[in-house]
């Protein structure tokens, strides 16, 4: 999930319980998606990137280069 906490939670929908929390982002986190193949997250946010997530937690880069909020983010469904 994103939130205006700057952080994105990943959830146990089984349990409904937090797996842990990402830090990263320096404003409002605006949307995550999940790899077609479910092992990266993307997270784009009001500070103007796009954070790259393990789906253990680790943070394996940052985009940049948006001058403004990115809003969205998304996968193809083949991945590419």
């Amino acid at each position: 999930s994103a939130s205006n906490d700057e952080t994105v939670k990943i959830w146990d929908a089984e349990t409904m319980a937090e797996v842990c929390s990402l830090r990263g982002h320096s404003d409002c986190v605006r949307c995550v998606a999940w790899s077609p193949d479910g092992q990266t997250i993307a997270s784009s946010s009001k500070d103007t990137s796009v954070h790259l997530w393990s789906k253990s937690g680790e943070h394996k880069g940052t985009l940049k280069g948006h001058k403004k909020q990115v809003l969205c983010v998304a996968y193809s469904p083949d991945g590419k």
